[in-house]
C-alpha cells in the first residue's frame, strides 16, 4: 500500500454465497447535514444518488467469515479514488472541449463545432471506459476489508463525518 491513505466507508453484509459476501454501503448521518446536500443527492436533497448507492451491492471475499447483517469497514486507496474520479469526469470533458475548440478554430461554424463536441464527448466516454477497465484489472480500485464495525468504530466515524460537515458550513 502506498502512503496516500485510505478512504473508509461502512457497509452491511446483505447476503453470503459461499466464498463471497455481498455488501451494501451505508449512508452516514452527516449526509443531508451539509449546505451542499441539495446538490449532492443526499436524502435531505435530491435523493437520486443516495437511493442508487443504497441498493448498489458489491462482492467481497468472505475469508473473514461474515454473516448477514454484520457491519464492516471497507476502504479504497485515496489515489485510486482520485484516478477513478478523473477518469469518469475529466477524460470525457477534456475530450469534448478539445474537439470543440479545435473544430471552432479550424472551421468557425457553430453547427460543425456542436457535432464535433458531441463526437469528442463520445470518444471521451470510450477512452474513460478503457481506462476504468484497466484500473479494475490492476485491482487498484478494489475495495478492501479493513475491520469489523463495532459501536465505538461507528460512533467515531460518524463523529468525524459530522465535524467535516460542520467545516463545510463554515467555508
Amino acid at each position: 500500500m502506498d502512503a496516500g491513505g485510505l478512504v473508509e466507508g461502512i457497509a452491511r453484509v446483505v447476503a453470503v454465497e459461499g466464498a463471497v459476501a455481498w455488501l451494501e454501503p451505508e449512508v452516514t448521518t452527516s449526509c443531508s447535514g451539509c449546505n451542499a446536500s441539495s446538490a449532492c443527492g443526499s436524502p435531505g436533497g435530491m435523493g437520486t444518488l443516495t437511493d442508487r448507492v443504497k441498493v448498489r451491492r458489491f462482492p467481497l471475499d468472505n475469508d473473514q467469515g461474515f454473516v448477514v447483517g454484520e457491519r464492516v469497514v471497507i476502504g479504497v486507496q485515496e489515489c485510486a479514488l482520485i484516478k477513478a474520479s478523473m477518469t469518469a469526469y475529466a477524460v470525457p470533458l477534456v475530450s469534448m472541449l478539445l474537439a470543440a475548440s479545435m473544430t471552432q478554430w479550424a472551421m468557425g461554424r457553430d453547427a460543425v463545432t456542436l457535432g464535433a463536441s458531441l463526437m469528442g464527448l463520445a470518444l471521451g466516454f470510450v477512452v474513460a471506459r478503457f481506462i476504468a477497465d484497466r484500473l479494475r484489472t490492476k485491482g487498484s480500485t478494489t475495495l478492501r476489508f479493513l475491520r469489523r464495525a463495532d459501536a465505538a468504530t461507528v460512533s467515531t466515524k460518524i463523529h468525524t463525518e459530522i465535524l467535516r460537515s460542520e467545516r463545510c458550513k463554515t467555508m
